[in-house]
């Protein structure tokens, strides 16, 4: 979201205050956690780090948040104790671009709910898939001695470019002085710590179980490479082949990332009418789900000779259940807890061993009632 685009410049400052106050009575920033810094505020707000300041400064007066000279503004617990030295421990999140999915959101929310009990603070900032904008946050993620980065990787057209891309970015991090775990998907060409789903068996089993509802002709809508779309890809396959449906390849419908996010109906419209026999559309992702599924609401009339329905990997929260027959849904909150228990082994454990976590997807076939 444009931030800047809903604030007038008259009394930009109050409006920024009023946004991150409630943030604060979300508990979107928790009591003790640390405020991104003024710099990273800029560049969300799309505002001077001077206009950041004043906004601050009315919440200080408030008494919402406190400023602590070499650590950051954090929040004032309701019943603040007066007693508390000790530094807290700092780490930092590298995410994608905000979207109103909340996914990421979701995501660092089970982060917080292992690392806040332990009282260890957080900084966030986005990097839009922008190497400069991911380089300038973490440049000031290692002012505020973050140890350790949880990166969201650059989503990529093609392999070669998502894994270059994302080892230099890595190196970047390490050079600073951080370990670095990924979210959401890994990187092959360099070893690192990483939290990702497992979704190979759900979605192959989806499609055997769908296959023996009788759905036999499957069209799996699919986008460019990175990682978990690889792995859903190949679900996708093997189901098909274990079902008995030929040329499960041929039935990938894969376009450029782009095409969804721009939202290139005429495309996706030129591609579904090529496939009228079909009587399951398989979506690799909710964004995917969701442009397929508007696509068709736009069309005057079906070009299918049936209608079908649908399936396909996705978050719940964002799709409308409506003629979908099964899903695979994605542990959004528990990928975050399992990245939050990897953030305290690695503050209390000096082995140099990598670790990964995958935390199952879970499969649910739904009745024509549901």
């Amino acid at each position: 979201m444009d931030n800047a685009a809903l604030m007038p410049s008259a009394h930009k400052y109050k409006r920024i205050a009023e946004s991150l106050r409630q943030r604060i009575r979300s508990g979107r920033y928790d009591a003790g956690s640390l405020l991104p810094t003024s710099k990273m505020l800029a560049l969300e707000y799309d505002v001077t780090a001077v206009t950041i300041d004043r906004a601050v400064a009315l919440l200080v007066s408030e008494g919402l948040v406190q400023r602590t000279p070499g650590v950051g503004t954090s929040v004032v617990p309701p019943e603040r104790t007066h007693h508390a030295t000790e530094e807290p421990v700092v780490i930092s999140a590298l995410m994608q671009a905000q979207t109103d999915s909340r996914f990421w959101e979701r995501l660092i929310e089970g982060v917080n709910d292992i690392l806040r009990p332990a009282g260890i603070a957080m900084l966030i900032g986005y990097h839009q898939q922008n190497r400069n904008t991911a380089r300038e946050h973490a440049e000031l993620f290692a002012k505020q001695k973050s140890t350790i980065c949880l990166f969201a990787p650059f989503d990529r057209p093609d392999k070669a470019s998502y894994e270059a891309d994302n080892a230099e970015m890595i190196e970047e991090l390490r050079s600073m002085g951080m370990e670095v775990i990924l979210l959401d998907r890994y990187v092959e060409t360099v070893p690192t710590h990483y939290v990702s789903e497992y979704c190979f068996a759900p979605g192959r089993q989806m499609i055997e179980q769908t296959s023996a509802l009788g759905y036999r002709n499957p069209i799996c809508f699919s986008t460019d490479y990175v990682s978990v779309i690889d792995a859903r890809e190949r679900a996708f396959i093997e189901g098909c082949r274990i079902s008995g449906i030929s040329d499960p390849e041929s039935r990938i419908v894969r376009l450029p990332l782009s095409t969804y996010q721009q939202r290139d109906y005429a495309r996706i419209t030129e591609m579904i009418g090529s496939h009228a026999d079909a009587d399951l559309i398989v979506s690799m992702n909710s964004r995917i789900f969701n442009t397929v599924m508007y696509t068709l609401n736009r069309l005057t009339g079906s070009p299918f000779r049936k209608q079908p329905r649908f399936a396909g990997f996705v978050d719940v929260e964002l799709i409308d259940l409506e003629n979908v027959i099964a899903y695979v849904e994605q542990p959004v909150r528990e990928m975050g807890q399992a990245a939050g228990r990897l953030v305290q082994h690695l503050l209390n454990d000096d082995s140099v061993e990598y670790r990964h976590s995958l935390i199952p997807c879970e499969l649910r076939i739904l009745g024509d009632d549901e």
